[in-house]
Formats: C-alpha cells, sequence, structure tokens
C-alpha cells in the first residue's frame, strides 16, 4: 500500500486517539493505517469489537469469504434460544463481516464487483439464516405444520412476493426501455 499523505497522517493520529488504549501501544501495518484512517465505520467497530482487529492483521480478508456465510450462521446459531439474542447475534455478524468487507474493498483485495457480491450474499445467508431459525422457533412451540394429508409443510410467508414483483416489473421496464432495443 501507499504510504499515507500528510493529511491522511494527520487523521491517522486522531483517529488513534479514538481507539482504546491498548491499541495505542500496538504497532499497526500500513494497510491497518490506510484501513482504519479511510474507514470511520472500520473505525467504530474496532472501538467496539477491538479483537476483530487482530484477527483482520492476523489474515486478510478474502473476496469469497461468502462462500461459509451461511455454514458460520448454522453454528452460530445452533446454540440461540430466544429471539433477542437471535436479533444480537444476527447484528454482531453482519458488522463483523461488513468490517470485513470494508477493509478488503479499502486494502484493494477485493474488486468493487467482489465487494457487491459479498454484500449481496450477506443479506441472502441473514434472511435465510434468520427464517429458518424462526421457522425451527415456531415448530417448537406450535408444532409442525401440516397439510389434511399429513404432509410437513415448510410455508413461511415473508413478504419477498412483493420484492419478487417488483423486481420483475423493473427488469421488464428497463428491458423496454434498454438502448438498442426497439419499442415492443
Amino acid at each position: 500500500m501507499i504510504p499515507l499523505s500528510p493529511v491522511l497522517q494527520q487523521h491517522w493520529q486522531t483517529r488513534l486517539a479514538c481507539l482504546p488504549e491498548s491499541f495505542v501501544d500496538q504497532a499497526f501495518s500500513q494497510q491497518a493505517q490506510s484501513v482504519l484512517a479511510f474507514s470511520d465505520f472500520v473505525c467504530d467497530s474496532m472501538q467496539a469489537y477491538p479483537q476483530w482487529l487482530e484477527e483482520l492483521q492476523a489474515e486478510d480478508p478474502h473476496p469469497d469469504e461468502w462462500r461459509s456465510y451461511a455454514s458460520s450462521l448454522k453454528v452460530l446459531l445452533g446454540s440461540i434460544e430466544s429471539e433477542a439474542e437471535l436479533m444480537r447475534a444476527l447484528r454482531i455478524f453482519r458488522r463483523r463481516e461488513m468490517v470485513r468487507i470494508a477493509w478488503g474493498q479499502v486494502a484493494g483485495s477485493s474488486s468493487t464487483e467482489q465487494t457487491l457480491v459479498q454484500l449481496s450474499e450477506l443479506a441472502e445467508a441473514l434472511i435465510v439464516a434468520a427464517r429458518d431459525w424462526v421457522y425451527q422457533a415456531c415448530c417448537r412451540e406450535w408444532g409442525t405444520p401440516s397439510n389434511k394429508e399429513g404432509f410437513l409443510s415448510r410455508y413461511l410467508s415473508s413478504g419477498w412476493e412483493n420484492w419478487a414483483a417488483e423486481s420483475l416489473i423493473f427488469l421488464r421496464i428497463s428491458t423496454l426501455f434498454s438502448p438498442g432495443q426497439k419499442a415492443a
């Protein structure tokens, strides 16, 4: 990475003063200095979760980390017993992964396209994990739903129908008005 300019070096010193005391004596890599100077979100997250900095300095984030989101969430949510715990665990997981995504983007180890894939996959993994946890909690509390013939049903309405319909409408409109296409 390119060394910080004098202005960014001054900003880095301001940021360093805001970090926990344990960080003051720590040796920061050039990459860590750059990311923390450039990203308020990452810096604020390090204040809340200082152990994440050690993880990030030990091993840089990789653009294909999204491939493990679902399995990581499954393990994480396996011991969760209440909705409040679920929401807290999902928020912390989301923030941790977004810090890793931002770190990779600022450090230049992820392209914009890779970053967008990571964000999309993170959103989907969080939604699916939350849906599955709520379904299992409902089954524990009220029993597993089944139809008249006794076949188990895995139905959970979540409002995706509206989103899907709006997406299809957008796709149709963008197809109609795409440059180089004749009107239908």
